[in-house]
């Protein structure tokens, strides 16, 4: 039996890209209920997904991740649709260097922002039933890429936030796991328009000598690649996605003095 088989998601970003593909195979793979969290509504696509899915229940709430009170108050308003929540994949992000303060709010701060108003009904503090945060990186989170230094520290703040959230001290009181996810090259509307969205857009040649030489993967191979990440429950982990393949990383730790200190 499918692990995702009667399970209630959240999808932030769900709307398109890498977010829809995820949502559309966690209800291929039996999910009773998810929910899509996302700035635009591609009805389309949702009108599409419950004609495909008709027992399933799939619900569409337009919200700013950044919105931090908006975010609680919606997940209040899925506790009480859903019952509990097992599953949340944080996928929400946008690129485009030129607006810094958006790109660092929705990237870094809605992904802050849906992880902790998940966990507020999530937790078995709070009466929840445990389950699993996904969140979205990029491999340009993990290594520099010299054309998007915004969108490459917004991504490299997401997996250390993430780790930090994915330690046993928390799993063990909340009954939360937490584990990244970072995809290389992606065919997404990232690239639409690239190099009018780099932070220095002079740049243009030096991108597209870039871009034509990475190797491209599908949001749909992007998204099997995360419901196999989630099935693996391994809290705190750290995957990159290449090539249509998921690949744990070993994270190394370079600072040592916290772990002389609570050795003392």
């Amino acid at each position: 039996m499918s692990f995702f088989k009667g399970k209630n998601a959240v999808v932030t970003g769900g709307a398109s890209g890498i977010g829809l593909q995820v949502a559309k195979l966690l209800l291929q793979q039996g999910a009773g209920k998810v929910a899509i969290l996302d700035i635009q509504d591609n009805l389309e696509e949702v009108v599409n997904m419950r004609s495909n899915f008709p027992t399933q229940n799939i619900i569409v709430i337009k919200m700013d991740v950044s919105n931090q009170k908006g975010m609680d108050a919606t997940y209040e308003e899925i506790s009480k649709t859903f019952g509990h929540l097992d599953i949340v994949v944080n996928v929400a992000g946008l690129f485009n260097d030129q607006e810094v303060q958006r790109t660092l709010l929705v990237n870094l701060g809605g992904m802050i922002n849906s992880t902790l108003s998940a966990l507020k009904i999530m937790s078995k503090e709070h009466a929840g039933q445990g389950g699993i945060i996904c969140n979205m990186s990029s491999v340009v989170g993990l290594d520099p890429m010299f054309l998007v230094p915004v969108y490459a520290a917004t991504k490299a703040g997401i997996i250390n936030f993430t780790r930090c959230m994915g330690n046993d001290i928390y799993f063990q009181r909340s009954g939360v796991k937490l584990i990244t996810v970072c995809p290389g090259a992606t065919i997404t509307d990232m690239f639409t328009n690239f190099t009018e969205k780099i932070l220095f857009p002079e740049l243009g040649d030096e991108s597209y000598r870039v871009l034509d030489r990475l190797n491209k993967q599908s949001a749909a191979d992007v998204s099997r690649c995360i419901l196999t990440a989630l099935e693996k429950q391994e809290n705190g982990a750290v995957y990159i996605i290449e090539g249509k393949r998921l690949f744990p990383l070993e994270m190394k730790r370079y600072w040592t003095g916290i772990e002389q200190q609570l050795g003392e």
